[in-house]
C-alpha cells in the first residue's frame, strides 16, 4: 500500500502531503482545481518523462516522494529487480527535477537511474489514466492473470521452460549448419594453434624461473670469457704484459742509477701481483663450465614462451587461459558432425514436449477462461454494460511463442451484433474503463499490485452506476491502496479516506491546496457534489452513512472550508 505521497514545488503545489494508506481513497475538487497534478506527481515518482515547467516558484527543483509498504514477495521481486536492499517491507522512492531540466532518483535513498526506477515502479503502482491504454489490454499480462486465476502457474512456466530450451537449441543447431565449412576451417587453425602449445607444454610459473636461469648462465660464461681474456693479456697472448715487463726488469737490475734499481724492486713485485691475478684467472677458466646444450635449451623454450605471448599475451595466466580455450573449442568442433546429430534428436524430443504443453496450456486456459468470463459478465452487468460480453480470441501463431502455440486474447463485444475486438480499440473511453474496473475486480486476488489509480474511471455514468463502481473500488481497495480521482459523489462517499483539491488564486500568486476532509467537511464536499442545498446535505448523508460518515445535519447554508492547512 501507499503509506505516504509528499509532494514539494510541483508547478503551483508549494506543499501536499498525503496518506492513503489501505483502502480506497478519493480526490475530488472542481474541474481545473488541480488533481492532475497529483497524477503527474505520480508520474514522476514512477520514472515518467519529465516535461519543461514542472517546478514551481518556491525552489529550484521539484520533489516527489512515495513511501509504500509492500509484503514479502513484493520485497523480494523488488530487491531482485532494483538491487536495491528493502528492509521490513518499506520501500520510498524519489525523484527530483531541477529547473535545468536535470532529473535524479533514488530507491531507499540509493541513487538508481530513471531505467532502475521505472523497473521498481513497475512492481508498485499500476496508473490507469484518462484515455491510455490499459495495462489489462495487453494479451501477455491477460495470460499472466488468467494463469493466476485458472492456477496455472505450475503448467506454464513448465511450458516456458521448455520453449526457452526449444529456441536456445534451435539457434546452436542453426550456427552449426550455417557456420560448418567456416568451422572446418577454424578447426583447421586451431589445431595448428594447439600443436604450439602442446609442443612446449607451458607450466604457470615457468617463465619466470627460465629466464632466472637464463641469466644466470649468461653471466657465469661472461665472466669465463673475461678471466679468459685476462690471461692472455698478462702472460699467454702475444705482447703479454708479463713477458715486456721481465725483459724491462732484467735490464734495470744492470743499471748503475740507484733510483733505477728501486724502480727495479717495484717492478718485480708488480710482476708478481700480475702472476697471481693471471694463476687465479686460470683457476676460474678450469674450475667454471657452462653446459652449451642446456644453455640452448633455455633459449629455444623462452623463445617458445615469447612466441606465444606475442599471439596470446600479455603474461602467463593469458596464456595457459588461451590454451584452456582453444582446446575446449577443438573439442567441441572435433565432434560436430556428432552434436549436429544429437543437437537434432534433442529438439525433436524437445518440440514434441512443447507441442504437449502447449495444448495442455491453451485448453486449460479455455477452461480458466469459462468461469473468469462469467464472473465478469456479472461484474459488467452491474457497472451498467449487460449487454457486453467478453470471449478468449484465439488465433493462428506463425510459431509458437513464451505464451503458447496460439496467440489467446481476450476480446470484447459491447454492443450486440458488432464484431469483437480487443478492448483498446473496439471499448469507448468510459467502456474501457468499466471493462478494465470488472476484469480487475473478477481478478483481484491474483493482481498483487500493491497500488492501483483511476484518473475518472467513472467517466460518463450516471450517479447510480457512481455508486456501484466506488463499491467495485472498495472491495478491490482490500490489502492495497486505491486511489480514485473522480467528480461523481456516489463514488466519493465509497472511500476510506476524503481529499479534497482546491485552487487559491490571488492577486499574483496562484497556489493548490490540499486538504484531508474529516467527517463534516466530508459532509460538506459530497453535498456540494451533489448540487448543494438542504436536500443534497441530506442525500450526502445517506450516501455517507454506510461508509462511516456523519449522519448529522448542518445549518441549511452549507459553506465549504477556507481554513484547511494549506499544504
Amino acid at each position: 500500500m501507499l503509506v505516504e505521497l509528499v509532494v514539494a514545488n510541483l508547478v503551483i503545489v508549494e506543499r501536499a502531503v498525503l496518506a492513503p494508506g489501505e483502502g480506497l481513497t478519493v480526490i475530488t475538487g472542481e474541474t481545473g482545481a488541480g488533481k492532475s497534478l497529483l497524477l503527474d506527481a505520480l508520474d514522476l515518482v514512477t520514472g515518467a518523462r519529465a516535461r519543461p515547467g514542472l517546478v514551481g516558484r518556491w525552489g529550484d527543483a521539484a520533489v516527489v516522494t512515495a513511501c509504500f509498504q509492500v509484503d514479502q514477495a513484493v520485497s523480494s521481486r523488488l530487491a531482485e529487480e532494483s538491487g536495491v536492499d528493502i528492509a521490513d517491507g518499506q520501500v520510498i522512492l524519489r525523484r527530483r527535477v531541477s529547473e535545468g531540466g536535470r532529473s535524479q532518483a533514488w530507491v531507499n535513498d540509493v541513487p538508481v537511474t530513471l531505467t532502475v526506477l521505472r523497473t521498481a515502479a513497475d512492481l508498485l503502482v499500476d496508473i490507469h489514466a484518462q484515455h491510455e491504454p490499459i495495462r489489462l489490454a495487453d494479451p501477455m499480462v491477460q495470460m499472466q492473470l488468467l494463469d493466476a486465476f485458472g492456477g496455472l502457474g505450475g503448467l506454464c512456466a513448465e511450458y516456458r521452460q521448455v520453449h526457452d530450451q526449444v529456441t536456445s537449441t534451435e539457434r546452436e543447431l542453426q550456427a552449426l549448419r550455417a557456420g560448418g565449412q567456416e568451422s572446418l576451417r577454424e578447426l583447421d587453425y586451431l589445431q595448428f594453434q594447439l600443436r604450439e602449445f602442446e609442443e612446449l607444454d607451458p607450466k604457470q610459473g615457468e617463465l619466470a624461473a627460465l629466464e632466472a636461469r637464463y641469466a644466470a648462465l649468461s653471466a657465469i660464461d661472461e665472466e669465463r670469457d673475461l678471466a679468459a681474456s685476462l690471461v692472455d693479456q698478462i702472460q699467454d697472448g702475444d705482447g703479454a704484459v708479463l713477458g715486456v715487463l721481465q725483459r724491462l726488469g732484467r735490464r734495470l737490475e744492470r743499471v748503475h742509477d740507484q733510483r733505477l734499481r728501486e724502480a727495479s724492486v717495484s717492478l718485480a713485485q708488480g710482476i708478481e701481483s700480475l702472476r697471481d691475478a693471471a694463476l687465479q684467472a686460470s683457476h676460474l677458466i678450469d674450475g667454471v663450465g657452462v653446459d652449451p646444450g642446456e644453455l640452448e635449451g633455455l633459449t629455444l623454450r623462452i623463445d617458445g614462451w615469447n612466441a606465444l605471448l606475442r599471439k596470446h599475451g600479455p603474461d602467463e595466466s593469458a596464456v595457459l587461459a588461451a590454451w584452456e580455450r582453444i582446446a575446449g573449442r577443438v573439442r567441441g568442433l572435433a565432434g560436430l558432425d556428432e552434436r549436429v546429430t544429437a543437437l537434432d534428436l534433442s529438439l525433436r524430443d524437445l518440440q514434441a514436449r512443447r507441442n504437449d504443453l502447449g495444448g495442455r496450456l491453451a485448453a486449460a486456459r479455455r477452461t480458466a477462461f469459462a468461469r473468469l468470463a462469467t464472473e465478469v459478465h456479472g461484474h459488467l452487468a452491474e457497472l451498467g454494460m449487460p449487454k457486453a460480453q467478453i470471449s478468449l480470441h484465439e488465433s493462428p501463431s506463425e510459431s509458437p511463442t513464451a505464451l503458447g502455440l496460439v496467440r489467446q486474447a481476450v476480446h470484447v463485444c459491447t454492443n450486440p451484433g458488432q464484431p469483437s475486438g480487443s478492448i483498446r480499440d473496439i471499448a469507448s473511453g468510459g467502456e474501457a474503463a468499466r471493462l478494465m474496473l470488472a476484469l480487475s475486480a473478477a481478478l483481484a486476488a491474483m493482481d498483487g499490485m500493491p497500488v492501483i489509480v483511476y484518473d475518472e474511471v467513472d467517466s460518463g455514468v450516471g450517479g447510480r452506476l457512481g455508486g456501484v463502481i466506488g463499491a467495485k473500488l472498495a472491495h478491490l481497495a482490500q490489502g492495497r491502496t486505491v486511489i480514485a480521482v473522480t467528480h461523481t459523489p456516489q463514488l466519493a462517499a465509497c472511500g476510506t479516506v476524503h481529499y479534497r483539491v482546491a485552487k487559491l488564486q490571488g492577486e499574483d500568486l496562484t497556489t493548490v491546496m490540499v486538504e484531508q476532509l474529516a467527517p463534516p467537511q466530508r459532509l460538506e464536499e459530497v453535498a456540494e457534489m451533489l448540487g448543494g442545498g438542504p436536500s443534497a446535505l441530506a442525500q450526502a448523508g445517506n450516501l455517507l452513512a454506510p461508509s462511516g460518515g456523519s449522519q448529522s445535519q448542518p445549518s441549511a447554508k452549507p459553506r465549504r472550508r477556507k481554513d484547511g492547512a494549506h499544504l
